[in-house]
């Protein structure tokens, strides 16, 4: 099942989704480093990540502010 991390940034909107728990912690640090000049823990990504529809693919949505 893929999973989905929404940013929680004041006033960001990204949501990423990915196949693997691996490719959402990388590819939600990969927003962090290029929308806030800064990084998420593994741990805190993983525990606020919600099931998501299978994509196939990894997503990257919404604002990068």
């Amino acid at each position: 099942m893929a999973k989905r991390w929404q940013c929680l940034d004041v006033g960001c909107r990204a949501v990423v989704s990915a196949g693997s728990d691996e490719e959402l912690v990388e590819a939600a640090n990969a927003h962090m480093r290029e929308a806030h000049g800064s990084y998420e823990l593994e741990e805190m990504i993983l525990a606020v990540a919600e099931d998501a529809p299978d994509e196939g693919e990894l997503i990257r949505e919404g604002a990068t502010t």
